[in-house]
């Protein structure tokens, strides 16, 4: 239980970092696609602290540590991409809109042939 416990804070610490720079990058007009290398950056620290605790607590359990560093790496990387996906279905700057499709032309009914006079 003390282990995880060792975990909380850095991950609490690092979620709350995504979080509050959403509104950061959304000021600055960061791009959706260049968000990941801006969270990555303004959350470098936070990023690292709770790194380090998650590495700590799988070599702690057996883990090897360059598996432990990959696992780790991903859980960070994971947690970006949920942000980034947030972020961008958040933003909608001023970006040239496509033009819409034109309207289909009306469907005219064809008249009913005229009937023969025999």
């Amino acid at each position: 239980m003390v282990l995880q416990a060792s975990i909380a804070g850095p991950r609490d610490d690092y979620a709350n970092c995504l979080h509050k720079i959403q509104s950061q990058a959304e000021a600055q007009k960061v791009a959706p696609d260049q968000y990941s290398a801006f969270a990555k950056q303004q959350c470098s620290s936070q990023g690292a602290t709770f790194k380090a605790a998650l590495v700590a607590f799988d070599t702690k359990n057996g883990v090897k540590r360059d598996r432990a560093s990959s696992d780790a790496d991903m859980q960070l990387d994971d947690y970006v991409a949920s942000s980034q996906e947030k972020y961008a279905a958040k933003v909608k700057f001023d970006a040239p809109r496509a033009a819409p499709a034109p309207a289909p032309a009306p469907v005219v009914a064809a008249a009913a042939p005229a009937p023969k006079k025999d």
